[in-house]
């Protein structure tokens, strides 16, 4: 015979809500999964090239920044991708990087991840956009 008692009920683990699992994935999906490759070289190999950290960090300032809606976001992220890219070309081309290089780089990295995800909470927490609109 089973237990019916109040007392006995076994109660489900709440979910998250929708909106909290839009911004989990946004962090995980967009502005995580592009950082990868640094990921898995570190992962591989114990560290990461300046050539790779620089390349990475120009191309994830203009990923993130095409699809922010704050003018400023975007405009910067532009700037931040060209001087990357140039920064690049140089180490490249003199097969060393210039000083200081890496700690801009990663700060640089970490920048535009901060800002975008702040920008992201108020789309996605304030403002209960969806992340994948065409999930919705």
């Amino acid at each position: 015979m089973a237990d019916t008692s109040p007392h006995n009920k076994r109660r489900p683990i709440p979910n998250l809500p929708t909106y909290v699992e839009n911004y989990l994935l946004c962090l995980l999906f967009h502005m995580l999964l592009p950082l990868i490759p640094i990921g898995l070289e570190l992962w591989l190999t114990n560290t990461v090239t300046d050539n790779s950290l620089t390349l990475a960090a120009s191309m994830y300032a203009i990923a993130i920044g095409i699809s922010s809606r704050s003018r400023l976001l975007f405009g910067s992220s532009i700037v931040i991708s060209i001087l990357f890219a140039i920064d690049y070309g140089i180490t490249v081309g003199q097969h060393a990087s210039l000083p200081g290089t890496r700690s801009v780089v990663i700060w640089g990295i970490c920048a535009v991840f901060i800002f975008h995800a702040l920008e992201r909470y108020n789309r996605h927490i304030v403002d209960r956009m969806p992340f994948w609109e065409f999930m919705s």
